[in-house]
């Protein structure tokens, strides 16, 4: 079978734009978030209540990474946390549902603020996806997030994804490191703001 020379070149190109295509999604953007620098913000902070997230699938990875985000913001002095058993008392006391997919309307979250006397309301969803990579396979985190203040309207919210974060095959594996990444993520994008 006779091949000509431009096809030789042509197929050589598709395979060159296929393999670039592939490798991509394996080397993108080699990054882990680390702990934010350590400033402490002055005076008193305003309370917030960390509500239960919606997970997807993974509900110890959805906590690890709320009491990290809780312990960053809380030693830089941001916001400081009702006591978590308090929390999680009333929220089963109200009967609402927390895993709804776009969360509670603003009564709901302005009625949690006034029995807990916060200042705001977090609340969101974390999720853990398992992909296939040419070093096998890796577990994925997404994080969403968002702040309610006291009359239950939405003041921020903030979202990390750790997908093609990674080109290390030992970090590809480790849902803990991932989840870690995420959390120290949306603490620096928090930070960025005044409450």
């Amino acid at each position: 079978m006779f091949v000509s020379r431009a096809g030789k070149s042509r197929g050589r190109y598709c395979l060159v734009l296929l393999a670039c295509f592939f490798l991509a999604g394996c080397f993108a953007t080699a990054t882990k978030h680390g702990p934010p620098p350590m400033q402490k913000r002055p005076g008193t902070p305003p309370e917030a209540a960390m509500l239960p997230v919606r997970n997807t699938n993974d509900a110890a990875v959805a906590e690890f990474v709320t009491e990290k985000v809780k312990t960053c913001l809380q030693k830089r002095n941001v916001l400081k946390f009702v006591d978590q058993a308090r929390v999680d008392q009333a929220a089963e006391a109200s009967g609402y549902d927390f895993g709804t997919m776009f969360g509670l309307d603003e009564s709901e979250y302005k009625s949690l603020a006034d029995k807990l006397d916060a200042d705001y309301t977090m609340h969101g969803t974390i999720s853990v996806s398992k992909n296939l990579t040419f070093s096998g396979w890796r577990k994925d985190v997404d994080v969403y997030l968002y702040l309610n203040n006291k009359t239950g309207n939405k003041v921020d919210s903030w979202r990390s994804l750790t997908s093609f974060t990674w080109a290390q095959g030992e970090d590809a594996v480790n849902v803990e490191v991932m989840a870690e990444s995420a959390a120290n993520h949306i603490c620096a994008k928090m930070l960025e703001r005044e409450y």
